[in-house]
């Protein structure tokens, strides 16, 4: 779900030139929303199925991800896998306790196709972040710190709790650095979804030459879920998710 992966997938589709055909972006027939837990409660397990496409130029292919979030007690997983066809495979995990502000990340692992284990380890008591890929350069834990796979739905969280609040900061650990994500509310939106016509809101973080722009669609139909998520790089690569099925225990 993360933005690093619109210059991985780009890269492939230079090299083999492929273009696949998408259809699932489509309105289908109005599938019913899952069932909401008050905004303060987390819930038990939620996953969540996007059909995803990724996109540079005239070229484009399809694939699919699956967010699967899970809690026993005040313990959290997250694990989220990305694949599309038979070329690329990315796999986030997230692993933390729950507090009152939110998720607490404890670890992150991040696997993607051609590439080296990533994992970001979060010291709490001794304050800081350990990245594998940047062992000297330890970052700095901050209150609200999420990583990778936590983010869209700390964001969630906040959303519901805060409403009326035009945006929202939440410092982020990359793969090499703690940095802090802008995310502003840009207005309401009608969506034509796999999942049918949704209502939504639009939140946004505005990209530049090291940051992507992030744009995800968050709907008070479907529990305040991000239904649709949406990144571009700067070279004008678009990873496109939007959510077909969702579940809530």
């Amino acid at each position: 779900m993360r933005a690093a992966s619109a210059r991985r997938v780009a890269t492939v589709l230079v090299v083999v030139g492929l273009s696949v055909a998408w259809s699932a972006g489509r309105a289908q027939a109005q599938t019913p929303p899952p069932e909401c837990r008050p905004a303060k409660e987390w819930p038990a397990r939620l996953r969540l199925e996007y059909a995803v496409t990724a996109s540079r130029g005239p070229f484009s292919i399809s694939g699919q991800s699956v967010l699967l979030f899970q809690r026993t007690g005040t313990a959290y997983s997250i694990d989220v896998n990305t694949d599309a066809v038979a070329l690329y495979h990315a796999r986030q995990t997230s692993r933390g306790t729950i507090e009152a502000a939110g998720l607490r990340p404890d670890e992150y692992i991040e696997d993607r196709t051609n590439r080296a284990t990533q994992t970001t380890r979060f010291d709490w008591n001794g304050g800081t972040v350990a990245f594998s890929v940047a062992a000297d350069t330890p970052g700095q834990v901050e209150p609200g710190l999420q990583d990778r796979a936590s983010l869209l739905l700390q964001l969630t969280y906040l959303s519901r709790l805060n409403p009326a609040t035009p945006s929202f900061e939440i410092p982020v650990a990359g793969a090499r650095r703690v940095s802090t994500d802008k995310f502003t509310r840009r207005g309401a939106e009608t969506l034509r979804m796999p999942i049918g016509n949704v209502e939504s809101i639009r939140v946004e973080r505005e990209g530049d030459a090291d940051q992507d722009r992030l744009e995800a669609w968050f709907a008070n139909g479907w529990c305040g879920l991000p239904v649709r998520i949406r990144y571009t790089d700067h070279k004008g690569g678009v990873i496109d998710h939007r959510l077909r099925a969702a579940s809530i225990e």
